[in-house]
């Protein structure tokens, strides 16, 4: 902080005394951007301005109107972290006392302040705030760590089960799909070339098992394509609305069918998305399929996209799907992403489709999440950063920052407490 004017970190002085203001800011007003305030009221409104702008709040304790401790307890909730000072004169030092001994203020000062000292004090208090801040965006980078550990843990996982599930059934399957497909002409063989009296049914009992092992192939595709953990190569650029309007066009005797409105409002800041087009359209293929399946006749379908920046800074596009949809008894919304898991408890519903979407976000760099809405409903939130390069930082780099970041903690603590 060797140019304090380039910092974001502004300093409010609030006192009823007006040469006090002046003077204060004639000293520091060099230094500092700084914000005064003859009154609690005034001072609130410029907190309310500002917002987390202002690092460090140094209020007067006797005002007209509401005291500096209420302004305090008001600022703390606008801004938690912002560092806050009581200026009192002798006569106010149990309020001083009270309002350290509560948590209301970083420390107080006895009127009439010392200009050097008090040099010293903002110098910590504003480390002390920035301080603060590092500290908060870290944890937001922990817990986005941590999530992706865990996703990364859950999809490796869910690779070993995919090859195992493959490895057994269709070995066990392709036994059985030879026995049905040769059980007709067996039977043909043992009755001399007969027809039997019923025929239909033997090929109807043909027709059906064949189809259930069709079935069942299937959803080891699926199960195998979605589990399949190996970062994709976002190469292909796709327009989210063109894949959209796609996906409207290829279901849209389904959606007519069932009278499904599907409602799509997409930013157009949005840019053109960097991804795995295979991978990222059969993500959406699986969605629709998923709120077609379960969704009852006349629910809503609203698809919406912008762009926001998560805690780190990395732009991210994140995409939205909301229905109007029942939900089965107190399932958790996390249980969408499980394998064989179904929302609608219908025969003909893959649990398996959520999951492959999951893995899909997480194999572009994103996260896929879920929620009840009220009074009915789920909420599907899809992120990813914008830019394919933007990938989680390692645990290694993270945990390196984390022991540093406590370093720095501790020194400004033991600076603040002198």
């Amino acid at each position: 902080m060797s140019d304090p004017k380039l910092s974001p970190y502004h300093i409010l002085y609030v006192d009823d005394e007006e040469k006090a203001l002046h003077y204060f800011k004639e000293i520091f007003g060099d230094e500092y951007t700084i914000h005064i305030a003859n009154n609690a009221m005034d001072g609130y409104r410029i907190l309310q301005q500002y917002g987390p702008q202002i690092g460090l709040l140094l209020t007067d304790q006797r005002m007209p109107g509401p005291s500096g401790v209420e302004l305090m307890e008001h600022a703390k909730k606008l801004n938690p972290n912002l560092v806050r000072i009581l200026v009192t004169a002798y006569t106010d030092y149990q309020a001083a006392v009270d309002a350290v001994n509560s948590g209301r203020c970083f420390r107080y000062l006895h009127k009439p302040w010392d200009p050097d000292e008090l040099s010293v004090i903002i110098k910590h208090a504003l480390d002390y705030y920035h301080a603060m801040i590092e500290r908060e965006q870290l944890l937001a980078e922990k817990a986005d760590t941590v999530r992706h550990m865990l996703s990364s843990d859950k999809i490796s996982g869910l690779g070993i089960l995919a090859e195992g599930l493959n490895h057994h059934l269709r070995n066990a399957l392709t036994v059985v799909r030879a026995f049905i497909d040769l059980a007709p002409m067996k039977l043909m063989e043992e009755i001399g070339g007969a027809h039997p009296r019923d025929p239909s049914f033997w090929l109807d009992v043909q027709h059906q098992a064949q189809s259930q092992i069709e079935r069942i192939q299937l959803l080891l595709s699926r199960l195998a394509e979605g589990s399949h953990a190996r970062q994709l190569e976002r190469k292909d650029e796709c327009t989210l609305n063109e894949v959209l309007e796609e996906m409207i066009n290829m279901f849209a005797t389904s959606l007519q069918a069932k009278n499904l409105n599907v409602d799509v409002e997409i930013d157009p800041n949005l840019p053109a998305l960097k991804v795995d087009s295979g991978r990222f359209r059969q993500m959406w293929r699986l969605i629709f399929m998923e709120e077609i399946t379960h969704l009852s006749p006349g629910d809503t379908m609203q698809i919406s996209a912008k762009v926001k920046t998560d805690a780190t800074g990395q732009p991210q596009a994140v995409m939205y799907v909301r229905d109007s949809g029942a939900w089965e008894g107190k399932d958790k919304p996390a249980n969408l992403f499980d394998p064989f898991y179904t929302r609608s408890r219908k025969p003909d519903d893959f649990g398996v489709n959520m999951m492959a979407c999951y893995v899909t976000m997480h194999l572009h760099g994103g996260t896929a999440e879920a929620r009840h809405l009220e009074p009915r409903g789920l909420e599907l939130k899809l992120s990813m950063p914008l830019d394919p390069a933007d990938t989680p930082k390692k645990e290694d780099d993270f945990f390196r920052q984390l022991l540093t970041h406590e370093q720095r903690w501790r020194q400004r603590e033991e600076m603040a407490a002198a």
